[in-house]
């Protein structure tokens, strides 16, 4: 993340309090709190587990916060697809200016009100990030300046494994780590560790690597189109981006149909375009 620290940033940096304050590094991440979830589609405890995820905290009163938040958006954009959570969690008392701020700001990364959070990763000054290796551990505690932290990040990214299979070793099939993350390529390399499960032309040992893999993927997917189905009476908005993400991730495979099948239907659905039409509207009214 580049910043530079010109005189206007300084006087930022003084007005927001700034103290170094890494005191987390090599010790288990606190959990994280939130008093309210701004933007749609929140992760939850089970997401994070196994994940990479950084941590932005922040104030829309904070003047570096505001200056951090294009950097911000590129990093998500840069590593949102290597599985990289970035959660950005207020000081801010109003929920609604948070919410005014992030879509005035066209943020693509997850906001929350935070709720003690800062207090129990002992958080001294705004804005400060942590990153968080999949093992839960914090690797990295700072200021976005920082000369280390995007490093930091791509080393924690680099030694995660895809975000279905956290804690199953990839074994014979480490090659195929890149197209598991989701997206191109995830189709073609699970169908090929499924051929290799159902198949008698490798060791057994082989095909029982293939076998947990799938059964793996499998359960999570389910896992997440439940959540998902749960959603859709009481918030179909945030069901119908649920599935979103499962199909464009993962679609290919058998155990996305029932997320493609339901994605389908409400998208094409009346109830759901006017909600959307509304938000857009809501939005450019802002």
């Amino acid at each position: 993340m580049k910043c530079s620290i010109s005189g206007v940033l300084l006087g930022a940096l003084l007005f927001c309090s700034i103290s170094r304050a890494d005191g987390l590094v090599g010790k288990a991440a606190e959990p994280v709190h939130v008093r309210q979830w701004i933007t749609r589609n929140p992760p939850s405890a089970e997401d994070l587990a196994g994940r990479v995820y950084v941590l932005d905290f922040w104030a829309t009163w904070c003047h570096a916060c505001v200056e951090s938040v294009p950097d911000l958006i590129a990093l998500s954009n840069k590593y949102r697809d290597k599985g990289l959570y970035l959660i950005a969690l207020s000081a801010d008392k109003s929920a609604d200016e948070v919410r005014r701020f992030v879509r005035e700001k066209n943020i693509n990364y997850h906001v929350a009100v935070d709720n003690g959070t800062a207090n129990r990763f002992g958080i001294k000054g705004y804005p400060t990030l942590v990153v968080v290796n999949h093992k839960g551990m914090v690797v990295w505690q700072g200021y976005a300046w920082g000369g280390d932290f995007e490093k930091s990040l791509e080393a924690a990214l680099a030694a995660a494994p895809p975000p279905l299979l956290a804690g199953v070793e990839l074994g014979p099939f480490e090659h195929l780590k890149k197209p598991l993350f989701g997206g191109d390529g995830f189709a073609g390399a699970y169908n090929k560790i499924k051929a290799t499960a159902n198949g008698n032309k490798h060791s057994a040992k082989k095909r029982a690597a293939a076998k947990r893999i799938v059964g793996t993927i499998d359960k999570k997917i389910a896992r997440q189109i439940d959540r998902a189905d749960l959603l859709c009476a009481a918030d179909p908005v945030s069901a119908f981006y649920r599935y979103a993400d499962i199909v464009s991730k993962y679609d290919g495979i058998e155990a996305v149909e029932p997320a493609r099948a339901a994605y389908l239907r409400l998208k094409n659905g009346k109830s759901l375009r006017d909600k959307l039409l509304i938000a857009e509207k809501a939005k450019k009214n802002i």
